[in-house]
């Protein structure tokens, strides 16, 4: 039985850090309720103090946005100047250590105090900016009104969680991206959509230490309940993303569609289930995702979830601070929710289609280029 939680409110959480750990060491099965929508499972380890919703007014919604974005521009100027005061101070020690080696002591004492003068003004930079003023709304608020004035009348079961996503444990499980040692996600929208229920949050995945960084993932996943259960792993990879983890034990398949092909490769624990799952209209809608996404495209069907990622090195969904335009966030959002609309119109439709026939379709069917399915200006 699915947890009960309250959900689309004030965001306050008693200890984030305890369910970050606990995510990190759990279950990946225990995030995927089996009735209901099957991404609240997601929320499996959150505990919040309960906090009535807010009744959003626009106007004063704008005014504080405005306010917000002000301090936040504020607060990276200063941040500037702070910065680029300790390189001069930095250039300075470092030119009279080379003249006077006897006075190193003292030039990592300055060190250390400086590194920490910056550790502290960068603290009150952003206990200033981020101060949460109970009657003033927040970009989650507003994030939250762009969504629902956008999508809630065509997604039933809206939830939007600003602080959560896909969980790190389920990340790795899927094993079709390489994992990294730092791993943030955010801006979870959930619901369900022509009878598919479905999920998306932005992630980032980078590799760091003292001397570099590397980014193997930063974009947005999405999520979708099949609504035909399968067991088993089928993995799409861009033929451009390098970073895709290496699944020796699957095997390579080989589809009908050539222009496919020359985009993607397909691995499979099973032939049989990667022709069933990947049909014509799936097959189309990841070549429209690649075209159209800005970016390269990973796709793993595993256990009853369809999970894609696209990595284009962008937020999915982050207002302009600099130019703040409602209307134009929700067309824009309207648009961007068309990559989640169409795959779950999709999966409804081919719902139909094993309803009907009662059996799999068989995997020597030929490829037929069948056309997409329409979408209007609204984006579905």
């Amino acid at each position: 039985m699915a947890k009960s939680y309250q959900t689309n409110d004030v965001y306050n959480e008693i200890n984030v850090n305890e369910r970050y750990k606990a995510e990190r060491k759990a279950d990946p099965k225990i995030f995927f309720y089996k009735e209901g929508n099957p991404f609240l499972g997601f929320m499996h380890f959150l505990r919040r103090n309960p906090v009535p919703p807010k009744q959003i007014d626009e106007q004063k919604l704008m005014i504080d946005l405005t306010d917000y974005a002000r301090k936040d521009k504020r607060s990276k100027i200063i941040s500037g100047i702070v910065f680029f005061v300790c390189a001069i101070i930095m250039i300075i020690l470092k030119g009279y250590y080379e003249i006077n080696i006897l006075i190193f002591l003292e030039i990592v004492g300055a060190i250390i105090l400086i590194s920490t003068i910056i550790a502290i003004i960068m603290f009150i930079i952003k206990s200033l900016v981020n101060k949460e003023d109970p009657n003033k709304y927040t970009l989650a608020d507003y994030k939250n009104y762009v969504i629902r004035k956008a999508i809630e009348g065509e997604v039933q079961e809206l939830v939007y969680e600003p602080h959560f996503g896909i969980p790190q444990s389920v990340y790795k499980d899927l094993n079709a991206i390489i994992n990294g040692n730092t791993y943030h996600t955010e801006d979870l929208i959930t619901g369900k959509y022509h009878d598919v229920y479905f999920a998306q949050s932005d992630l980032v995945v980078e590799y760091k230490d003292d001397d570099s960084s590397m980014t193997y993932f930063k974009g947005r996943w999405i999520g979708f309940n099949y609504p035909k259960q399968f067991q088993g792993t089928v993995i799409i990879k861009d033929k451009k993303f390098f970073y895709g983890a290496k699944r020796k034990k699957l095997s390579d398949i080989q589809l009908e569609n050539p222009l496919f092909n020359e985009m993607f490769t397909v691995k499979s624990s099973d032939m049989h289930l990667a022709y069933y799952l990947l049909t014509p209209q799936i097959i189309e809608r990841l070549m429209y995702l690649k075209q159209n996404a800005k970016g390269t495209i990973v796709a793993c069907f595993k256990d009853g979830i369809l999970h894609i990622f696209i990595n284009n090195g962008q937020d999915s969904f982050e207002p302009n601070l600099r130019e703040i335009n409602l209307m134009s966030d929700i067309q824009k959002f309207k648009y961007d929710f068309s990559l989640v609309s169409g795959i779950a119109a999709i999966l409804n439709i081919n719902d139909n289609i094993y309803v009907q026939h009662n059996e799999e379709p068989s995997y020597q069917q030929p490829y037929q280029n069948n056309p997409m399915p329409p979408i209007n200006n609204n984006g579905f």
